[in-house]
């Protein structure tokens, strides 16, 4: 069995134990555990972190413009159902129209943040690119700068410096 193989299997087994340690908290508290703890961006790789930004970006896209609707009100009561329908319904009109601008402001805000976050994720993938392009020149420079400074070594090195020879004269 090679290293990776070991590995690989050293990891399952460690998902395993942590999948059973939340079972066992589940248990322990006697329902499911319905808090979301925060994510460790700053220890994400390059990918997972593209791909946690492309997941919160369509968790904001869903909720983007989230205004109740009234008209989804219904009751499943036979007898009581419509005056209870009647009273959920003036209750929710008198209530969004007081927040009703509210709402709208936050609408705008959420698609504002929504653009804003695609910007930056698109601005991140070019500033990549073009650091990969600047990396490649680089290298080329360094590869030309090496092979300047071994001419150069092959120069010093060569035969005797040209001060110390004798100045010829042209013939007239």
């Amino acid at each position: 069995m090679d290293e990776r193989a070991k590995e690989i299997r050293r990891l399952k087994e460690t998902l395993d134990k942590k999948i059973a340690e939340i079972h066992d908290l589940e248990e322990l508290v006697n329902k499911d555990i319905d808090r979301t703890f925060p994510s460790p961006v700053e220890e994400f790789s390059e990918k997972e972190l593209t791909t946690y930004i492309r997941e919160c970006l369509s968790s904001i896209d869903i909720d983007l413009e989230f205004k109740p609707d009234i008209r989804a009100i219904t009751s499943h009561r036979k007898t009581l159902g419509k005056p209870i329908v009647f009273l959920k319904r003036a209750f929710l009109e008198t209530t969004f129209r007081s927040i009703d601008s509210f709402l709208d402001k936050q609408i705008h805000f959420n698609r504002q943040i929504s653009a804003l976050c695609r910007a930056l994720l698109l601005r991140t993938s070019h500033s990549r690119e073009r650091m990969k392009q600047i990396e490649e020149r680089i290298s080329g420079c360094e590869e030309n700068l090496a092979i300047l400074k071994n001419k150069l070594e092959n120069l010093r090195s060569g035969p005797e410096p040209l001060k110390n020879r004798p100045t010829v004269r042209p013939l007239k």
